[in-house]
């Protein structure tokens, strides 16, 4: 069994909820038992905009599942009885996606064998699909329990390992198995 499997197989057969809009064109939803994640204010990079440094300069608190699936750099859509009910292109588009998946229970998560293309299959029909925009960007990020982050790239490869640690400290693999 490939990592991707191994990381979603502890979220088969949960709902997912929460479903919501994140920034741009991003869709997050949540698995598990929901629980408070408080970051503390922090110091901005030099480089950083006006509205970065006013953000960054906030406590923000998020109710967020034990697991959290980031949807990040991609084309992706949702779809039932083979209509597409939302997609990536528009806010209102990404809400009736977010409202069609929230409740459905996660079935199954499978990658394209050609291209790194991912089909998430819930319990009443939806099916999220995700497609790469470009090359090499990170497609979806999902957060475990136990601060691991499994991330997705267009390139076929994945990385795996604790959230703490920064990313390029990380390998990433190819898919196997």
């Amino acid at each position: 069994m490939n990592q991707i499997k191994r990381s979603f197989a502890r979220l088969l057969g949960m709902p997912c909820w929460g479903v919501s809009r994140g920034f741009g064109s991003f869709l997050t939803l949540e698995f598990g038992s929901p629980h408070l994640v408080v970051r503390e204010p922090m110091p901005p990079t030099a480089e950083a905009s006006a509205r970065v440094k006013q953000l960054l300069a906030r406590r923000s608190v998020h109710v967020r599942g034990r697991w959290h699936l980031w949807i990040h750099s991609c084309q992706w859509r949702v779809v039932t009885k083979g209509r597409v009910v939302g997609d990536w292109t528009t806010p209102r588009r990404i809400e009736r996606a977010a409202r069609e998946l929230n409740g459905q229970k996660l079935q199954d998560v499978t990658v394209g064998r050609r291209g790194a293309g991912t089909h998430f299959a819930f319990d009443l029909g939806a099916e999220l699909e995700t497609k790469p925009y470009d090359r090499s960007s990170e497609q979806w990020f999902l957060y475990e329990p136990d601060g691991r982050v499994l991330t997705w790239r267009a390139d076929r490869k994945y990385q795996y390992g604790s959230g703490n640690r920064p990313p390029e400290r990380l390998p990433w693999r190819s898919l196997t198995g």
